[in-house]
Order: structure tokens, then C-alpha cells, then sequence
């Protein structure tokens, strides 16, 4: 993105959810998670060591098991998380409806795809991307829903600090006194502040999708892309112009602009 900063002239110039070594739930305390009798399986270590979290879940909600990543981020004891309730024990209220939504789905043998967070035990927010789909019996009968939950929120915590930081941006170039304009590298205005809408002589939401060149004189418009040519080289360009406005008045102006 370059930025143009103008100033009228003065007069002076992951992981699948385990599906084999998976016991029939007897109750929402008593489901074993994988049988013992072949040993260790390829699931039960894929179960223990997982880098995501990997629960299951009664109708209801309850935790029937829980590995240990699901352990650690949560704060709790696996046995203050075996038999509660996700939504009572971890899910924020504001998750609530989407985590209902998936069990419905999931008991209609959708899979499902979404994005929750817990609270741990010490009061902190995780963020995750979360998988779930329905385990059945050999007869079709339902037994419990799978999940898998991948731990994004140092990703969200970024995104956060980013919208931040862009409408702190934003706000800035908003009160500047100068006219700005935001262009890609096309030159199309995706951003522009009050005082730029002024100077073109245009309402303020018709100049994003506004190629930049229309405020050139016809004979100038390719000193634009020598400029930018200038900015791989140079970290801002300084120079001067004429800004043709939309009632073809021509404004001297002072130019920075800046990659």
C-alpha cells in the first residue's frame, strides 16, 4: 500500500478426531476412550499427545473424556473436567448458542466447523478452531460427539492488536488536516481522509475504488508510476503538482508519498 499525503499549495510555495479403540459410552462417567486389550494403538497415542485439544461429549455436553492438552489449557484437574459440563465449566456465555448449534448438528450426522473459547481456570480466554463429528455404534445408535479444538489464540490475539492498530490508523489520517489517500499498487484509492474528499471535491465514500491518476492532468499521469517506480528505492517521494478536482478546477499542491 502507498500512502499520499497532499497539501494545497500556500500562496508561497489438525488432528482427526480418534475413530478406532473407541468404547461404547455405558454413561457420561464411564465411557472409556479406547480399549486396553491390543495395548497402546496408533489412536491412543495420537490421543495422548496431540498438540490439539481432543474431547468427547454426551448430548448434553458433558465430558466424557478429555487428553491432555485439553488438561493443561483448561487449568483444571482431568477429574474436575470429567462428567462437567462444557458449558457451564468452560465455554464463554457469548459461545454458548454456537457450541448448542454444533451438538444439534452433530446429532443429525453433520459434521461440523467453528470457533470457540474457553475460560481456564484462571480466568484467561483460549481461542480455538474447532471439528466436531458423531461417533455411532455397530447398530447406528448414537454414542457421543467428537471434537477436536486447535489453540489459535496467539493468531487471534495478532489480528486483535492489528484491527488496533489500523483503526488507531485510521482515526489519525481521519483528523489529519492534509488531504491523504490510501492506493494499492494500481493506484485505486481504498482509503481517503475528509480533508482529501474536500480538496477532490467529492462526498468522502466516492473515493475508495477512485484511480488516483484521474486527479492528473491527462499529460501527467505517467510521472505516477515513475513514482512509485522511485518508492523501491527511496522510503518516501517528495514532490510538486497540480490536482485536477472533479469540477476540473486545478489545485498546486505539495505531494509526499510513502510505501
Amino acid at each position: 500500500m502507498q500512502s499520499e499525503s497532499v497539501a494545497a499549495k500556500p500562496t508561497q510555495p489438525g488432528t482427526a478426531a480418534p475413530s478406532d479403540r473407541v468404547a461404547d459410552e455405558r454413561s457420561p462417567r464411564a465411557e472409556r476412550c479406547f480399549t486396553a486389550d491390543h495395548g497402546e494403538s496408533a489412536a491412543k497415542y495420537l490421543f495422548k499427545l496431540s498438540h490439539d485439544v481432543i474431547l468427547s461429549l454426551d448430548r448434553i455436553g458433558n465430558i466424557l473424556c478429555i487428553n491432555q492438552r485439553g488438561v493443561q489449557l483448561s487449568g483444571y484437574s482431568e477429574s474436575e473436567l470429567h462428567g462437567a459440563n462444557i458449558f457451564e465449566r468452560l465455554l464463554l456465555p457469548e459461545d454458548r448458542q454456537v457450541a448448542r448449534e454444533m451438538l444439534a448438528d452433530v446429532l443429525e450426522s453433520k459434521a461440523r466447523q467453528y470457533e470457540v473459547r474457553w475460560r481456564t481456570k484462571d480466568g484467561a480466554i483460549v481461542h480455538f478452531d474447532g471439528a466436531s463429528v458423531p461417533r455411532f455404534s455397530d447398530t447406528g445408535e448414537f454414542l457421543s460427539t467428537l471434537c477436536t479444538l486447535r489453540d489459535v489464540t496467539e493468531r487471534k490475539c495478532a489480528e486483535e492488536k492489528l484491527r488496533k492498530s489500523e483503526e488507531k490508523y485510521r482515526d489519525l489520517i481521519e483528523i489529519s488536516p492534509d488531504a491523504i489517500f490510501v492506493v494499492d499498487a494500481n493506484g485505486i484509492c481504498v482509503l481517503g481522509n475528509r480533508a482529501g474528499a474536500e480538496l477532490a471535491g467529492v462526498p468522502q465514500d466516492e473515493l475508495v475504488g477512485t484511480p488516483v491518476t484521474d486527479t492528473y492532468l491527462p499529460e501527467e499521469r505517467h510521472l505516477f508510476r515513475e513514482r512509485l517506480e522511485k518508492l523501491k528505492t527511496e522510503r518516501t517521494v517528495r514532490f510538486e503538482r497540480k490536482f485536477v478536482r472533479k469540477n476540473g478546477e486545478i489545485v498546486p499542491v505539495e505531494v509526499s508519498v510513502s510505501g
